[in-house]
């Protein structure tokens, strides 16, 4: 526990906007099924697209319907571009949402050091430490805002860590720290690869229990 609170106290003291992308640089694609109260309601794919440079390219792609009696009665899709330059250092990001028919939208980009943001719950600049809300990046635990990759709200938050688990997909066990991450509107928990940094499993509690299971990931060959 001691040795926990010891490295996300460095951390927190060496946070910005940089996100290690050197941790992931043999991930290819991350494919997670999404089931909300039990049932499997759609997909949440994340791409990894390496140029030669270094630079990363982080494709996000979320699709869900819900179902009433066999009938389709919500429908979402929403698909963000991240885009790190080869320090790992977040340059731009991009969003389009289509919420039930209603369009949201979200986009950062850096300029001079300060990142100005534009999105349908926010406008305005940012020049403190925070991410983005999608979750793949386990710099996520180490400040005290998330940038919504929806609608570009942004929210305070607190991460705890809850305990070490024994996550199992696919006939391979994975051992992984899980995280409680609290504030207004919002109430996630991750659990992440200690070896890897790799994300493998997330439940979010909004309006039901969204459970992100790990279905598959690939690796640059």
């Amino acid at each position: 526990m001691k040795k926990h609170i010891l490295l996300f106290i460095v951390l927190l003291k060496t946070s910005n906007c940089f996100a290690h992308i050197s941790h992931y640089s043999n991930l290819s694609n991350l494919q997670f099924d999404i089931n909300r109260n039990g049932n499997y309601v759609g997909y949440h794919h994340i791409d990894f697209d390496w140029s030669e440079n270094g630079d990363l390219k982080v494709t996000n792609v979320i699709n869900f319907k819900l179902k009433k009696f066999g009938i389709n009665f919500y429908k979402y899709n929403s698909q963000g571009i991240e885009r790190y330059n080869s320090q790992g250092k977040l340059v731009t990001f991009e969003s389009k949402t289509n919420d039930n028919g209603k369009a949201k939208f979200c986009k950062i980009s850096l300029k001079n050091s300060i990142y100005k943001v534009s999105g349908t719950n926010y406008e305005g600049i940012i020049d403190v430490p925070f991410r983005i809300s999608s979750y793949w990046n386990h710099e996520i635990l180490t400040v005290s805002k998330q940038v919504s990759g929806i609608t570009c709200r942004v929210l305070d938050q607190k991460v705890k860590f809850i305990k070490r688990d024994n996550f199992k997909f696919m006939n391979k066990d994975f051992n992984t720290s899980l995280y409680d991450i609290k504030g207004k509107k919002l109430n996630t928990q991750v659990w992440f690869d200690e070896k890897t940094k790799m994300i493998v499993h997330q439940v979010l509690h909004k309006k039901g229990k969204w459970d992100y299971k790990l279905k598959n990931y690939e690796l640059i060959k």
